[in-house]
């Protein structure tokens, strides 16, 4: 469950956005949840094709998850799909990842300047609200990189 303010447009542009251009978060099935005033949430459900030997989504995921919503969240402070790259990102695993669960991640863009971006959030089991681990990260902004297409080609 969101505790996060909708804000329809910046939502329909990352479900778009990570819907249609991006394979690798179609196959892992990674939902926008919420995007508004600087926060991001995003799921993941469970798989079983990315499961570790103990039955438990592998921490690559979450950690891929966590990186991902970081992003998104400072796309949301920015206002716009602005090229940025990930210069830190530090995740402190609280707990285990529970067998079976799918994923929860909650970042927000704490602050930035012209170059940099620092962000911090959360990661929890579906349906939990005990933390699994905690994020920090500073991004770079507009990197070398495209500018990102947020139109949707799913209908075409």
């Amino acid at each position: 469950m969101s505790h996060m303010k909708p804000q329809l447009d910046q939502a329909a542009m990352a479900k778009a956005f990570f819907g249609s251009q991006h394979p690798l978060f179609n196959a892992l099935g990674v939902d926008v949840v919420a995007v508004a005033d600087a926060k991001a949430e995003m799921v993941m459900p469970f798989s079983e094709a990315l499961a570790d030997g103990l039955g438990a989504l592998h921490r690559g995921t979450l950690v891929t998850l966590l990186d991902t919503t970081c992003g998104l969240a400072i796309f949301s402070a920015l206002r716009s799909l602005r090229p940025i790259a990930t210069i830190d990102l530090r995740v402190d695993y609280l707990r285990a990842i529970p067998a079976g669960s799918g994923l929860r991640a909650v970042v927000e863009c704490i602050g930035w300047t012209d170059s940099v971006a620092f962000v911090s959030g959360r990661a929890y089991a579906a349906g939990d609200e005990m933390p699994l681990a905690t994020v920090t990260g500073s991004f770079a902004i507009d990197t070398l990189g495209p500018a990102f297409d947020t139109t949707d080609r799913s209908a075409a």
